[in-house]
C-alpha cells in the first residue's frame, strides 16, 4: 500500500513547537517531574533488570533507554503546570517542556492519570499509575518517549525520533487527556434509562484482550497495554468521539499462537483464524484482540487485510503489534482504530468517509503521510481544527466512522458483569452556586452504596458525601477548575471510582472572591420562585418577588451547563412579578432544563421539564 501520499493544508510547524532547550541543572525545580535514575543497566537491582530485559527484549531494543525517577504528582504540580526535563538525550541536548495539565483524575499516589500538552501545543504529555505501576507518553517535537515501569529501581524511558519507522508504518508517532461523560437522553418525567435515577442498563466499554507470544514478557505486554488503552481513549476524548467508543482491558495473556509468515496482514489473518485464540477472546468476552511480538515484520501493526476483510467485523477483529516499533502505544491505538473501519490518508474503500488526515506539520492518528513524524492524538474531524484549519472533510472523517461503529463493535462479545458508572451532572458553572450531580451506577449487583469527596486541585479531597445524589457549591483556587470523586461499591464487591472535572465561572458582577463566599444566590430566598406549567410543552412562566425595581435577566440551560435560550432582559417591579419564556419552537430535546432568573447580583435557579407537544 501506499502509505505515505501527501495531503497539503495550510498549517505551520508553529503551533507544535516545545518549550526552548535549558541547561541542565544541578537540583530539581519545584514543579519537575523526573529525577535522573540509576546510571545504567548494571546499577539495577536484579527485578529490576528482568524488567528492563523484558521490556527491551533482552536489550536489543533499537531506540534510546533512560532510567528516571518520577517524583510524587501532588509536589510537582503547581497551578495546572509541571516541567519535564529529560535527563539524558541522545543527541546530547538537554530536552525540556513545559507542560499544562488539562485533565486529572486523582486518587492517590498510587492511582492516577493526568493528561497535558506541551506548552499550548498539540503535542501530548499523558502520565498514569496504576497501583503504583507508572506508565505513559511525552510527546516531543522532534523526539518521543513512552514510559514503562520497573518496579523499586523506577521508571524506564523508551525514546525515538519521531521520523523512526515511518517506511514500514501501518501507524506512526506518539502522542496521547479526560474522559467525557456520555449523554444520556431523559425519559418523559427527565430522568435517565433504568429502573430508578441511578440505574442504568448493564453496559461497559468495549473490551480489548491483550496477548503475547512466547518471545514477549508478561512485563513488555502490561506496560504497552495499559499505555495504548490510555493512548485511544484519550484520542477518542480529544476527537469529541461519542463515549461509546471508550475501550477497557479484558485482559493481558499469554498464547501459543506462532506466526506464519514475515507479512503482518497474512499473519493476522491467521490469528483471527487460530482456535485456542478465539477461545481466550470469548473466554474474557472480548470485542477486539491485539497481539504483541517481536518479529520484525513488514509493518508495524497490522490488520487482516482490510480492502478484502471490510471492518469493524467480529470474525476479523484480531490485530498485531510488532514490538520492535519505536512507539508502541501510538501503533497499537491505530491497529485498533482500523478495526473499527478507520482508513489511512490515501485508501477509498470501506466507508466514504473513512480517511485519516495529513497536514503539513502534523498527522492526525489514522494517517501514514508524509509530515515529519509528528502524530497528534485526535482523530480526522472536519469540526476539529489545527489553528484555523479543520483537520478533515468530507471524505476525511475518521471521527464519525468511531462514533458510528463503536456500538457494532461493542456488540461483538457478550455484555460481561463488570461494575461501571459515571457522574451526571453540568461541567460547568458560578462560583458558590449549588449544583447536583448524580451518581450513575451500571452492571455489578445492586444495591449500590456511594462516597463522594471535592477537591480544586485534582489531588487534595475532602469531604465524605454518601448517597446517589451530592449537592456542591463550586469553587476554585485560582486556576477556574474544580473536581468531584465517586466511589461506587456494589454488593457484589467491585469498587469503581470515577473523577469530573468541572469549569468554574466567576460571577460577573464580582461576587467570587478567593477565600471568601458572598451570599450572591437565591438558593433559599428563591424556593419563593415557581414555575408553572412544569412540564410544559411550550410557554411556561416565573412567579417570583423583587427586592426593588430593576432588570432581570431570563436563561436556559441544560444540565451539562449548555445554553439553550440566551440571556433576555425584562424590566420587574418590587415585589411580586410573572415573566412568561416560550420554550417552543427554540429546538429543545425532550428533557429536564435549568431556567435561570438573574436579578441584580440575585440569582434564582430553577428545573423544568420540557414535553414537547405532540402532532395530531
Amino acid at each position: 500500500m501506499d502509505f505515505f501520499r501527501s495531503i497539503n493544508c495550510l498549517l505551520c510547524w508553529i503551533i507544535l513547537t516545545s518549550a526552548p532547550l535549558a541547561p541542565a541543572c544541578s537540583q530539581a525545580t519545584p514543579n519537575e517531574l523526573l529525577l535522573p535514575g540509576k546510571p545504567d543497566y548494571e546499577s539495577l537491582s536484579e527485578n529490576g533488570k528482568q524488567m528492563f530485559d523484558g521490556l527491551t527484549n533482552y536489550r536489543r531494543y533499537s531506540g534510546e533507554t533512560i532510567i528516571v525517577q518520577m517524583r510524587p504528582i501532588a509536589d510537582v504540580l503547581s497551578n495546572n503546570r509541571l516541567t519535564i526535563t529529560i535527563p539524558r538525550a541522545l543527541s546530547g541536548r538537554v530536552e525540556q517542556y513545559e507542560v499544562h495539565v488539562k485533565t486529572i483524575e486523582y486518587a492517590d499516589p498510587m492511582n492516577y492519570k493526568i493528561y497535558g500538552t506541551v506548552g499550548e501545543s498539540l503535542l501530548t504529555v499523558l502520565l498514569t499509575s496504576r497501583n503504583g505501576m507508572k506508565g505513559g507518553v511525552i510527546q516531543g517535537r522532534e523526539r518521543s518517549y513512552e514510559i514503562c515501569d520497573l518496579g523499586d529501581d523506577g521508571q524506564l524511558l523508551l525514546g525515538y525520533g519521531n521520523d523512526e519507522g515511518r517506511e514500514n508504518f501501518c501507524a506512526s508517532g506518539i502522542g496521547s487527556a479526560m474522559q467525557v461523560q456520555p449523554e444520556h437522553e431523559p425519559d418523559k418525567n427527565g430522568r435517565k434509562p433504568g429502573d430508578n435515577a441511578k440505574i442504568e442498563p448493564c453496559t461497559s466499554n468495549i473490551r480489548v484482550l491483550f496477548l503475547y507470544g512466547n518471545n514477549v514478557s508478561p512485563v513488555s505486554a502490561t506496560n504497552h497495554a495499559y499505555n495504548t488503552l490510555d493512548v485511544f481513549n484519550q484520542t477518542v476524548t480529544n476527537s469529541g468521539v461519542a463515549g461509546t467508543a471508550y475501550v477497557q482491558m479484558a485482559g493481558v495473556l499469554p498464547t501459543t499462537f506462532t506466526l506464519k509468515d514475515g507479512d503482518i496482514y497474512k499473519d493476522a489473518l491467521a490469528l483471527s483464524n487460530t482456535s485456542s485464540v478465539q477461545n481466550l477472546c470469548n473466554q474474557n468476552k472480548a470485542d477486539l484482540v491485539l497481539l504483541f511480538t517481536w518479529e520484525k515484520h513488514n509493518a508495524l501493526g497490522g490488520v487482516p487485510d482490510p480492502t478484502i476483510y471490510h471492518h469493524p467485523n467480529s470474525s476479523r477483529s484480531f490485530a498485531i503489534v510488532d514490538l520492535s516499533s519505536p512507539n508502541v502505544p501510538v501503533v497499537g491505538a491505530h491497529e485498533l482504530s482500523h478495526l473499527f473501519g478507520c482508513n489511512h490518508e490515501n485508501e477509498n474503500f470501506g466507508l466514504p468517509y473513512a480517511q485519516g488526515y495529513v497536514c503539513a506539520g502534523v498527522n492526525t492518528l489514522v494517517a501514514t503521510g508524509t509530515a515529519p513524524g509528528t502524530k497528534i492524538l485526535f482523530y480526522s474531524n472536519p469540526n476539529k481544527f489545527l489553528g484555523a484549519v479543520p483537520m478533515g472533510d468530507a471524505t476525511h472523517n475518521n471521527a464519525k466512522v468511531m462514533t458510528d461503529k463503536s456500538p457494532i463493535v461493542k456488540a461483538f462479545r457478550p455484555e460481561p458483569n463488570v461494575l461501571s458508572g459515571s457522574i451526571y451532572g453540568p461541567t460547568s458553572g458560578y462560583a458558590y452556586q449549588v449544583y447536583t450531580y448524580e451518581a450513575i451506577a451500571k452492571c455489578g449487583s445492586p444495591p449500590y452504596s456511594y462516597q463522594w469527596k471535592e477537591s480544586s486541585d485534582g489531588i487534595n479531597y475532602s469531604g465524605n458525601g454518601t448517597g446517589e445524589f451530592y449537592n456542591v457549591g463550586l469553587y476554585h483556587n485560582g486556576s477556574h477548575q474544580f473536581y468531584l470523586k465517586l466511589k461506587i461499591t456494589s454488593a457484589d464487591g467491585q469498587v469503581l471510582e470515577n473523577w469530573l472535572q468541572i469549569w468554574v465561572n466567576d460571577e460577573p458582577n464580582g461576587g467570587y472572591r478567593k477565600g471568601h463566599k458572598q451570599d450572591d444566590s437565591l438558593q433559599a430566598k428563591g424556593s419563593e420562585a415557581v414555575l408553572r406549567p412544569n412540564p410544559t410543552s411550550g410557554l411556561v412562566e416565573v412567579v417570583f418577588n423583587a427586592e426593588k425595581a430593576t432588570e432581570v435577566g431570563i436563561g436556559l440551560i441544560d444540565l451539562k451547563g449548555r445554553v439553550h435560550i440566551q440571556r433576555q432582559v425584562f424590566k420587574c417591579s418590587a415585589g411580586r412579578n410573572v415573566i412568561a419564556l416560550d420554550l417552543a419552537g427554540k429546538g429543545l430535546a425532550p428533557g429536564m432544563y435549568i431556567l435561570t432568573a438573574r436579578c441584580g447580583n440575585q440569582v434564582i435557579r430553577k428545573k423544568v421539564i420540557y414535553q414537547p407537544a405532540l402532532k395530531p
